[in-house]
């Protein structure tokens, strides 16, 4: 038998996994678009697939997609960069600014990603904690930076699980105090409309006024384009020279670019979408509270609810587990409710388990006919 050796690095990794359910009724785990595009916007993309030439490669690296991206936001289209969704260029800025013998710096708890992406380049990841109500403390990644000093720093904002928004005003603190390249994901900024206007929210307008920043945003989430795996970055100059080095050509594929542009010409369609989802997280918060859980700031898509109340009392009765200490007790409690969930075919994301979200469950907005069901479960479950 052959000796299959594989590099040391990948020991470190364990698989990426979401529980699935292939009938599942309701599908709430993974922070997608509870809706699929519009007829209109389906024939519209038909009538232009019509003409599309299959046989070829699509542009070396959508550049067309970059121009209206450059045009749209203010900037010059070589600091723009598209990829198989946001994640790719996660993955491809540690490849670029990571390596053997550094480390790649994230939040803890945050998206479990950014740590593959870190042991994938043969880096160190190092974790700094959010606050316990899961904020990023400016002061305290600042002082972390220069105490483990990291090749890269990765920020999630809003931050996913947690769905905490964190001001521009701490964000810009950080990446004009650290001596490394800092990448904001801004996936789900969209979603965090209700704390004011987009240009006081984002970091993008800080990009030409530093040279460490690149932002990434993706076409998953708000657009509603998970299925097809496009994002991109915008960052300073210096900073996008370097990321274009290991960028390889066509590995958007035409189909993904040609959809992303046409649903980026349509704001009128993301507003309807990020209203629709607004309205459903109130909805959500709002009964989950009454009903005794703890549930977290949000300026996401999804909310963070953690068994608090008569809801753990009464969770941790159902699954035994009521002599435990407090944290076993919400751990057992939110495992206990996201199986029982899943009995009744609604996908939740489960986080009971993490020990700094102890019983935790991520629920993604559904649609108006969903979450009232989702809400009816939990009710029944509790009872």
């Amino acid at each position: 038998m052959s000796n299959i050796l594989a590099r040391e690095s990948l020991s470190r990794i364990e698989d990426y996994q979401v529980e699935t359910v292939p009938d599942a009724d309701i599908v709430v785990n993974a922070n997608e678009t509870n809706w699929d595009m519009t007829p209109e916007i389906r024939l519209e993309l038909g009538s232009r697939l019509a003409g599309h030439a299959f046989n070829r490669y699509p542009s070396m690296h959508g550049e067309d997609l970059c121009q209206v991206i450059a045009d749209r936001l203010g900037f010059d289209p070589s600091q723009v960069a598209i990829g198989n969704g946001s994640s790719e260029l996660l993955e491809k800025a540690c490849y670029a600014f990571g390596g053997a013998g550094r480390k790649i710096a994230s939040a803890n708890p945050s998206f479990s990603m950014y740590q593959t992406y870190a042991i994938l380049a043969d880096s160190e990841p190092v974790l700094f904690p959010l606050t316990a109500d899961g904020y990023v403390d400016p002061d305290g990644v600042i002082n972390f930076c220069r105490e483990e000093k990291p090749a890269l720093l990765i920020i999630c904002n809003p931050n996913n699980p947690t769905g905490n928004f964190n001001p521009k005003a701490g964000m810009e603190k950080i990446i004009r105090s650290v001596d490394c390249p800092v990448i904001m994901d801004e996936a789900y900024m969209e979603f965090a409309v209700e704390e004011g206007k987009m240009e006081d929210l984002s970091t993008l307008s800080l990009v030409n006024q530093v040279d460490n920043l690149l932002v990434l945003k993706t076409f998953s989430k708000a657009y509603g384009l998970a299925n097809l795996r496009i994002g991109y970055g915008i960052g300073s100059a210096p900073l996008m020279k370097i990321l274009k080095k290991v960028l390889l050509p066509y590995t958007v594929n035409g189909v993904s670019i040609l959809t992303a542009e046409l649903l980026y010409s349509k704001p009128d369609v993301l507003r309807e979408r990020v209203n629709a989802v607004l309205s459903g997280r109130k909805y959500l918060r709002e009964h989950l509270e009454a009903l005794g859980f703890r549930v977290l700031p949000s300026a996401t898509n999804f909310l963070l609810a953690l068994p608090a109340g008569k809801a753990l009392e009464r969770l941790a009765v159902k699954a035994k587990a009521d002599s435990l200490p407090s944290a076993e007790k919400a751990m057992a409690a939110g495992g206990y409710l996201f199986r029982e969930l899943l009995a009744r075919k609604i996908l939740v994301r489960n986080y009971s388990g993490n020990p700094r979200l102890p019983g935790g469950l991520r629920i993604t907005v559904g649609t108006a006919e969903e979450n009232p069901l989702i809400i009816g479960a939990v009710k029944d479950i509790i009872q």
